[in-house]
C-alpha cells in the first residue's frame, strides 16, 4: 500500500474510480475496398491466360503436339482456329506451351532478383556503416551495366540452359530492389515501435521477422510484379536472337523467330499469335502494378471509419490484483551524467549528475521546459540512448521495465492488427497459455474494449492508441514503467484520463510509475504524481512532494514554470488567479482591431 495517500484525491473517489468501468461501443469494420476495374482486367486477362497455357494442352487432341507434314502451313480455320506452322504443330497448342516457358522463366527470375534485392537492402542497413558501403557500390556497379549486354554474356557460356537463363534475368534486375529494401529497412530499424519492442526483450531475429519482413514484403511483392514483363520480354529476345532456349523448346521468342521464315511465304499467323499473347501477358502484369499515388480517405468515394474515443471508459473490474510491495526501490538512479554528440562531433552534455529514486506503488513525474533532459532520462532507464551516447553513473531496476514511447502509433508496427503485437509482446515475457485471453485482460485493464485490438493502429483514435500502447508495456510485466508525455496530442479529457490510469496501476500493481510530461497544468488537476522532479539544463533544480511543488513551491524556477503553465487557465485554477496586463491587453486588442 501506499505510505502517503494523496491528499487531493479522498479515498472513497479513488476507490469508486477503481471499481468504475464503462465498456466502449462495438464499431463494424468499414467493408473491403473493391478493385479498380483496371486491375479486375488484369485479374481476369491473367487468369484466362493461366488457365489457357495450362488447360489447352492437355484438352487438345493428342496429335495436335505432333508432327505432321500433311498438315503443315494450314491458315487458320476449323479445327485449327490458328492454324499450323511448318512442321504441322496446331499454332494453338504450341502458344500454350510457349506460354508455359515463358511464364515459368519469368516468374523464376523475377522471385530470384526479389530474393536477391530483399537480402542485399537487408543487409547493407543492419550490417553497419562498411557493409552498406561495400554493398552499395556492388549494387551501383551492377546496374550500371546494361541489363540485356549483362545477361547474353551470362546465357552465352550456358547457352540453351533454362537455368541459365534464369540466373541471368535475376543477376541483373536485382538493384532497385536492394535500394527500395536499404531505404524501407533503415527506416523501420529507427521507428518508435522497434525500439519499443527492444525494450520488450526482442531479439533481432524476432525484430527481422515481424517487423522488416512485413515492412519490404509489399515491395518485394511490387517488385516481382513490375519485373514480369521486363523477363518475359528479356527471354523472348535472347530466344529470337539465338541465344536464348533452343528451338525445339517452345517459348515465346522461339516461335517468333521461328516464324520469319513463314512470313515470307505469306503465313502471317505464326507471327500474329505468338505476339498476341506476349502483349496481352505484358498489358495484363502492367494493369496490375499500382499507377500511382491513390486519392485520399477524404476523396470522393470515399467511406470514413467512425470510430469513437473511449477515453473515459473507466478501469475494469478484472484488473490483476495487487501484488505484495517490496521495500527496495524500484528504480535508482545515482549520479547519472549522458553526454551526446553534438553538430560538430564534440560531445554535449544532456544530463548532469542526476539522482533519483522512485518507489514501488509510487508516481514520479519529471518535468522541466523543452530541452530540459526530461526524454533524455527516459530513454536512460529503457537502455534507449543511441549509439556514441557517453554515460556515467548507475541506472538500477529491481525487474524489468515497461517503455510507453511519446508517439503512441511509433509503438505499433502499422501493418498488423494490435492484438497480434500485444500476443507478441507476452511471448517476449513468457506468458502465452492463452494468449487471446491474457489479450483481453490486458485491454480490460487498461479500460480499452478489447474488440478494438483486432483492427490495425491507424483505425483507433488517439486515447485508445495510447491505452494499448500501456498495454504492450504491462505485457512485460515491468517493475516500472516510463511514460513519456503520455499526454501529447490529447485533449483536455483524454488527457487526464490516461494520467489517472497511471496512477491507478501504480496502486494496483504496485510498480513504480515515471511520467515525462511538460503539462504542469493537467498533472496537478489529475493528482496522479507522488513526487515531482523539477529539470532545468540537464540538473535537478527541485525535487519534493507533488502537493508542494504543484501547489506552493519554494523554488522560484518552479514558480516560473508552474505559472507559466497555468497562465491559460481559468482565474483560480488550482489555487492561483491569473493577472493580466492591461496595458498589453489594450496593445492586443488595437493591433487586432487595425
Amino acid at each position: 500500500m501506499r505510505e502517503h495517500p494523496d491528499p487531493r484525491r479522498p479515498a472513497p473517489q479513488r476507490q469508486a474510480t477503481r471499481q468504475a468501468t464503462r465498456q466502449a461501443p462495438r464499431h463494424h469494420l468499414t467493408p473491403r475496398r473493391r478493385l479498380a476495374p483496371r486491375r479486375v482486367i488484369a485479374v481476369v486477362l491473367l487468369a484466362l491466360v493461366i488457365a489457357y497455357a495450362v488447360g489447352w494442352p492437355l484438352l487438345a487432341p493428342p496429335g495436335w503436339a505432333a508432327t505432321d507434314y500433311l498438315r503443315a502451313g494450314l491458315a487458320p480455320s476449323w479445327p485449327h482456329l490458328m492454324g499450323t506452322d511448318t512442321l504441322g504443330h496446331d499454332t494453338s497448342v504450341r502458344v500454350a506451351q510457349a506460354l508455359q516457358v515463358s511464364l515459368a522463366v519469368a516468374a523464376g527470375s523475377a522471385v530470384a532478383a526479389a530474393a536477391i534485392g530483399v537480402a542485399v537492402g537487408a543487409a547493407a542497413s543492419a550490417g553497419g556503416a562498411r557493409v552498406d558501403a561495400l554493398l552499395m557500390r556492388l549494387t551501383d556497379a551492377v546496374a550500371a551495366v546494361p541489363h540485356l549486354l549483362a545477361t547474353v554474356v551470362v546465357v552465352a557460356l550456358f547457352r540453351g540452359s533454362i537455368t541459365a537463363l534464369v540466373l541471368a534475368l535475376a543477376l541483373t534486375h536485382w538493384p532497385p530492389v536492394a535500394r527500395i529494401v536499404r531505404a524501407e529497412t533503415q527506416k523501420v530499424m529507427a521507428s518508435g515501435y522497434v525500439a519499443a519492442s527492444r525494450v520488450a526483450g526482442a531479439s533481432p531475429a524476432r525484430l527481422v521477422r515481424h517487423h522488416v519482413l512485413p515492412a519490404v514484403a509489399g515491395q518485394a511483392g511490387l517488385a516481382v510484379v513490375v519485373m514480369l514483363p521486363h523477363a518475359v520480354w528479356h527471354e523472348s529476345t535472347l530466344s529470337f536472337l539465338g541465344i536464348g532456349l533452343p528451338p525445339e523448346e517452345a517459348s515465346l521468342g522461339t516461335l517468333i523467330a521461328l516464324s520469319r521464315a513463314d512470313l515470307l511465304l505469306g503465313r502471317w499467323w505464326a507471327l500474329a499469335f505468338p505476339a498476341t499473347a506476349l502483349i496481352v501477358v505484358t498489358v495484363a502484369v502492367a494493369l496490375l502494378a499500382p499507377a500511382g499515388r491513390r486519392r485520399g480517405r477524404g476523396g470522393r468515394g470515399g467511406s470514413a471509419l467512425q470510430i469513437h474515443d473511449d477515453d473515459e471508459a473507466g478501469p475494469s473490474p478484472e484488473a490483476m490484483p495487487s501484488p505484495t510491495l517490496p521495500s527496495t526501490p524500484a528504480l535508482d538512479i545515482v549520479g547519472l551524467t549522458v553526454s551526446l554528440p553534438g553538430p560538430d562531433g564534440d560531445p554535449v552534455r544532456i544530463l548532469d549528475d542526476l539522482t533519483l529514486r522512485v518507489l514501488p506503488g509510487r508516481v514520479l513525474a519529471g518535468v522541466g521546459e523543452s530541452g530540459a533532459g526530461k526524454s533524455t532520462l527516459a530513454d536512460a532507464c529503457c537502455g534507449l540512448l543511441p549509439p556514441g551516447a557517453q554515460v556515467r553513473g548507475r541506472v538500477v531496476l529491481r525487474g524489468t521495465v515497461g517503455h510507453v514511447p511519446q508517439s503512441a502509433a511509433a509503438a505499433f508496427t502499422p501493418t498488423r492488427h494490435v492484438s497480434r503485437q500485444l500476443a507478441e509482446a507476452l511471448a517476449a515475457a513468457g506468458r502465452v497459455p492463452d494468449a487471446r485471453r491474457s489479450v483481453a485482460d490486458l485491454c480490460l485493464e487498461v479500460g480499452l474494449d478489447p474488440a478494438l485490438a483486432d483492427r490495425y493502429p491507424h483505425q483507433l483514435s488517439g486515447g485508445q492508441l495510447r491505452r494499448a500502447a500501456i498495454a504492450v508495456a504491462l505485457a512485460t510485466g515491468p517493475a516500472v514503467l516510463v511514460a513519456d508525455e503520455p499526454t501529447a496530442g490529447l485533449d483536455a479529457g483524454p488527457a487526464l484520463a490516461t494520467l489517472r490510469l497511471l496512477r491507478r496501476l501504480a496502486d494496483e500493481r504496485g510498480i513504480g510509475v515515471v511520467v515525462i510530461t511538460h503539462d504542469l497544468a493537467t498533472l496537478a488537476s489529475a493528482g496522479t504524481a507522488d513526487e515531482v522532479a523539477v529539470l532545468r539544463a540537464g540538473r535537478l533544480c527541485d525535487l519534493g512532494p507533488a502537493s508542494r511543488l504543484l501547489g506552493e513551491p519554494d523554488n522560484p524556477y518552479t514558480r516560473e514554470l508552474l505559472a507559466a503553465a497555468l497562465h491559460t487557465e481559468s482565474p483560480g485554477a488550482f489555487g492561483y488567479t491569473a493577472v493580466l496586463d492591461t496595458a498589453v491587453l489594450d496593445a492586443a486588442v488595437v493591433s487586432s482591431s487595425s
